[in-house]
C-alpha cells in the first residue's frame, strides 16, 4: 500500500435513509443515482440503508439538523434521549428519506430534491 492510497478512502460518504415504500423516498435514491450516473470522477460513496440510525448517528444527525427536529425525524420524540428510547425500543418509524453528508456536516430531511441536487453540486467543487 502506497503512502497516499490511505487518502483515498477518506472520500465522502453520504447516506440515505431510504424507504422502498416511499415514493418520496424512491424520487431521492433516483436523484442520487442519476447523479452519480452522469458524474465521471464520483468524489463520494452513497450508502443506502433501510436501517435506523444508531445512537451516534443520530446524535450526529440532529448534530447537522439541529436538535428541534428531533421530532420530525423520530415522531413522537422530543429529545435525543427520547429518540434513543423508541430507536431501541424497536421501533422502525423514522422519517425517510433523510440525506446525510456525514463529512461535510449535512442533513436533509424529507424529499427535499433542490437542496439534495444543491449539496451534491457543492461536492463537485
Amino acid at each position: 500500500m502506497g503512502m497516499f492510497s490511505a487518502f483515498n478512502s477518506a472520500r465522502t460518504v453520504i447516506t440515505l435513509f431510504h424507504s422502498p415504500t416511499s415514493s418520496a423516498s424512491r424520487r431521492i435514491l433516483q436523484c442520487l443515482k442519476q447523479h452519480e450516473s452522469s458524474v465521471s470522477n464520483r468524489l463520494y460513496d452513497l450508502d443506502v440503508t433501510e436501517g435506523v440510525p444508531t445512537r451516534d448517528q443520530l446524535k450526529t444527525i440532529l448534530k447537522y439538523a439541529g436538535e428541534t427536529k428531533v421530532s420530525s425525524i423520530v415522531p413522537g420524540a422530543t429529545s435525543y434521549t427520547e429518540a434513543t428510547a423508541i430507536l431501541e425500543g424497536g421501533e422502525k418509524n423514522i422519517l425517510r428519506p433523510m440525506v446525510i453528508d456525514w463529512s461535510n456536516g449535512k442533513a436533509i430531511l424529507g424529499d427535499d430534491e433542490p437542496a439534495v441536487k444543491k449539496l451534491l453540486s457543492t461536492l463537485e467543487k
